[in-house]
């Protein structure tokens, strides 16, 4: 009786030890499920203007992609003339399986020198007649730090946003070689990282008969974060205005702009009027726009939602130098 009751209680042993391993396989399974879902990932890049008429493009050569600092699979080496990119038409580099997850930044490696085809520069302002002017700057890897989550087992887009406005400086004097990128400190914000069903879309009509500028400029800034006097000097090493705006469109002959990819949340809108008083092909600062908001509307109390275009029209009064 006992040895039979000693192979019973083995038989219950081993029939536990079966099931507890069965179990703990089961549950590493699930969890090397878990941490390889992935998610499937298209990166777009679009851009806000330039103030300047007499550029016809501005190529930016890519060589590498990172998420938190682990090069993205796939990306290939691309050229981009960025320009081709504006009011919210955007250039999809691809779309990649990526991890469902929280990051943290978004890194982007230029090729200076030569573009995708091996041609030579790499990065350039194209101007009027065909001539190419060589961007460069201290460094050519751009760390954006900016948290964004991918949701596994789903379609994500996320949209880089390169500010030529405020990437791109102006160097007088110098014929051959008049444009440079601004510091990378300063191209860290100057590329904005969103989740494009996160952001929503502010436009609308201006209407001018007052100012007689040659070009104006929408400027978009976070709600209470716009100083005129700050805003209107050069900040910064490279002097860029208006740097603390999210986000610019030059407004069309018809009195038209838009500004998008804005996230959820309240802003301001402020105008700028421009024009070339020397005859050199940039635009000069004149002042800034004093607007009424058609129907009472606030501009400095604008609320922006997802997946939502907010129409702001507004009519000039005065031109405040």
């Amino acid at each position: 009786m006992k040895k039979i009751r000693n192979v019973k209680q083995l038989s219950q042993f081993i029939l536990v030890a079966i099931l507890f391993a069965f179990t703990l396989v089961s549950c590493k399974k699930d969890d090397a499920g878990n941490s390889s879902d992935s998610a499937s990932t298209t990166i777009k890049i679009t851009d806000a203007p330039i103030d300047d008429i007499s550029v016809t493009g501005a190529f930016v050569t890519i060589t590498d992609i990172k998420v938190d600092g682990q090069s993205i699979q796939g990306f290939n080496k691309t050229t981009i003339d960025l320009m081709a990119y504006q009011n919210g038409t955007t250039k999809t580099i691809g779309t990649f399986n990526l991890a469902g997850k929280t990051y943290s930044n978004v890194t982007f490696v230029l090729d200076f020198d030569k573009d995708a085809a091996g041609n030579a520069p790499g990065c350039y302002v194209l101007r009027t007649g065909n001539i190419k002017h060589q961007l460069q700057s201290n460094s050519n890897i751009i760390t954006i730090s900016k948290s964004f989550s991918l949701v596994a087992a789903a379609s994500n887009t996320i949209v880089a946003d390169f500010d030529l406005r405020k990437m791109i400086k102006y160097q007088p004097g110098v014929p051959t070689d008049r444009y440079d990128f601004v510091t990378v400190a300063e191209m860290q914000n100057d590329i904005r990282i969103v989740v494009e069903n996160k952001t929503g879309t502010v436009s609308g009509t201006l209407t001018d008969n007052i100012s007689a500028s040659g070009k104006v400029v929408a400027y978009v800034y976070q709600k209470g974060t716009f100083n005129r006097a700050i805003e209107m000097s050069g900040q910064g090493t490279s002097n860029v205005q208006f740097s603390n705006a999210v986000n610019s469109s030059s407004v069309a002959a018809n009195g038209f702009y838009q500004l998008h990819f804005l996230e959820s949340g309240l802003y301001e809108v402020h105008f700028a009027s421009y024009k070339d008083t020397n005859a050199d092909g940039e635009y000069e600062l004149m002042g800034t726009l004093i607007v009424t908001g058609a129907g009472g509307l606030d501009l400095l109390n604008l609320n922006v939602a997802a997946n939502v275009n907010l129409t702001v029209n507004a009519s000039v009064t005065a031109v405040l130098p």
